[in-house]
Formats: structure tokens, sequence, C-alpha cells
């Protein structure tokens, strides 16, 4: 049962620690190869009692689709608000919505 506790704690420590990881790599990869389009909200929802909202955009004829915390600017955001998506030119399935202040 120790083992399985320890198992548990270990890999709750590793999520934790990939998660902010993976922002900052996304992040990084976005500012290497930056392009900017728009898109549109296609839905507000709540994924683990944090908001969220999905949202649609299109690269090259092509469709691709993203989701964001909703804090700040964003909460303000209503369903087919259009917004600034900023997406990384080599791989635009990788993105990052943006509000002007």
């Amino acid at each position: 049962m120790k083992i399985e506790r320890k198992m548990i704690s270990y890999c709750a420590l590793l999520a934790y620690l990939t998660i902010p990881i993976y922002h900052m790599w996304k992040d990084n990869k976005i500012s290497e190869t930056p392009s900017v389009t728009l898109g549109v909200v296609d839905n507000l929802y709540y994924a683990h009692y944090l908001p969220y909202f999905s949202y649609t955009y299109k690269v090259n004829g092509k469709r691709f689709k993203g989701s964001e915390k909703r804090f700040g600017r964003f909460g303000l955001l209503k369903k087919g608000d259009t917004i600034i998506v900023n997406y990384d030119f080599k791989s635009p399935d990788i993105s990052k919505p943006y509000i002007r202040k």
C-alpha cells in the first residue's frame, strides 16, 4: 500500500512539473517563427472547476482548434467573439490567443 501511495505521489509531482515546462516550450516555439491570424471563440466551458474557452482559426485554408483558461481579459469573452491568435508558422497547430489591452 505504501508503494502505491509513493507512485501516485511521484506521478502527481511529475505532472505538476511537466505542465509548466510544456507551456514554456509552447511559448518559445511560437516566438521562433511567429505568425498572426484571427480566430473565433467557439465555446465557454469549465474543466476541473476552472473556466476555459475554445477557439478555431484557419491557416492556409486548414482549420485548427485551441483552448485557453478564461482569466483577466479572457474572462470577458463571449461565444462568437473574434480574437487574435499567435501561432507557430512551421507548426500552425501550436497557438496562443491574444487580446489587446
